[in-house]
């Protein structure tokens, strides 16, 4: 859901007005945005939305080739479970001329996966020959992402063991690594570790993508020594180690109580070349917070902001709780807004003590703010209410 908030801040930030420019051959009307995006994606009836999208899809080419609206508006839509809606779209784009396109069909798919509706991904791809689209190890392994993204993983394995040969077509690395994903997610961390004898015997190079995700699981489910024979294997087949495969280790290390050798790792990586990002100070910032150390997570929260990186939607949650009980409103209720202006899903649970922390700091008009910030959020609202300000500390 973060993904797609973060794409509609830059939907606003690109946001201009659509100039036409001088040319021999007039543009045709069907490349024209009839409606401004920004006042599409604020529509706040969820069924105005959905007439919308499909009433501009309908006159505009071009509108359908906006990928950051559709992304934005299906989670939007998913968020409040509005499946409906979500099929009322994308089944009426399954008739523009663009579905025989390979690259078109599999944007509709992706849009189940990621709305968690993998039967109607599944049955899009089924349908895919019959709208003229020729299926080719790209769109299956849309699909099997799809299957990952809904948890759906005995589809995953189904898919994955009898569709290439029902469709004559050859797995390639993305199709192993999204298979090991989700073995690595069943806790089938052993097998996913073999599934790279069987790339071998095809001819196929396990990628830096493979590694990071059985580093992730070893690390997780085996602990760290045999996290770390994965971390040797990486040199043993020449692949190259990006900053996925150091935050992994970070954690890693962390996770076994190695917190110094973290530190060092983590203000090694510069040094090295690697760009620290949003993840490699988020493994701090929960971890400081997980033992109560506030100060230390404030520090790797404003190294992050000093470094350029934005904040995800996993920064904030595990800090909040802890600038609540440090006596830190002020940067509680900042923290909050953000959230807000990013669009991140949260727990309303976390919200709400916020505003109630704020009530007992005597700080009612910052409450009030994230109280009515919350009804009029446009991506999820929040049912957040005022507690009596009488209420005891």
């Amino acid at each position: 859901m973060s993904v797609a908030a973060y794409r509609l801040r830059n939907i606003l930030k690109s946001q201009k007005t659509v100039a036409i420019s001088a040319a021999k051959t007039p543009r045709p009307l069907t490349c024209s945005i009839p409606i401004p995006i920004k006042v599409l994606i604020n529509e706040p009836n969820l069924e105005e939305l959905a007439i919308n999208i499909n009433q501009n899809a309908a006159k505009s080419a071009k509108f359908r080739g906006r990928h950051n609206i559709y992304d934005f508006s299906i989670s939007r839509l998913a968020v409040a479970k509005r499946y409906n809606l979500i099929e009322s779209i994308i089944d009426k784009h399954k008739h523009f001329e663009e579905i025989s396109r390979e690259g078109y069909a599999l944007r509709l798919v992706t849009l189940y996966g990621k709305a968690g509706m993998f039967d109607h991904a599944r049955k899009l791809f089924d349908e895919l020959p019959e709208l003229g689209c020729e299926r080719t190890v790209k769109s299956f392994n849309v699909l099997l992402k799809a299957g990952v993204e809904c948890k759906r993983f005995d589809e995953v394995f189904d898919v994955f063991r009898k569709v290439p040969a029902e469709l004559s077509i050859n797995c390639d690395v993305v199709s192993y690594n999204t298979f090991i994903h989700a073995l690595c997610d069943t806790g089938r961390v052993d097998e996913g570790l073999l599934m790279i004898d069987e790339m071998n015997e095809k001819g196929l190079s396990p990628s830096v993508v493979t590694f990071n995700t059985l580093l992730r699981a070893f690390y997780r489910e085996k602990g760290f020594e045999e996290g770390e024979m994965i971390w040797g294997m990486m040199d043993e087949y020449d692949v190259v180690r990006d900053i996925g495969s150091y935050n992994v280790k970070l954690q890693g290390l962390v996770d076994k109580g190695e917190l110094e050798k973290a530190v060092s790792l983590f203000e090694s990586l510069e040094s090295e070349g690697l760009k620290r990002n949003v993840s490699s100070f988020n493994v701090f910032i929960k971890r400081y917070c997980d033992e109560g150390n506030v100060e230390e997570a404030k520090k790797y929260y404003n190294k992050l902001l000093e470094s350029g990186v934005t904040p995800n939607e996993k920064t904030f949650p595990p800090l909040v709780p802890k600038l609540c009980g440090n006596g830190d409103l002020d940067l509680a209720f900042e923290l909050c807004k953000k959230m807000f202006e990013r669009q991140f899903v949260v727990d309303e649970a976390l919200l709400q003590l916020v505003v109630n922390e704020l009530v007992k700091g005597s700080k009612s008009e910052e409450a009030e703010e994230l109280v009515e910030r919350g009804k009029s959020n446009r991506f999820v609202q929040y049912n957040l209410v005022m507690p009596s300000e009488n209420t005891e500390k």
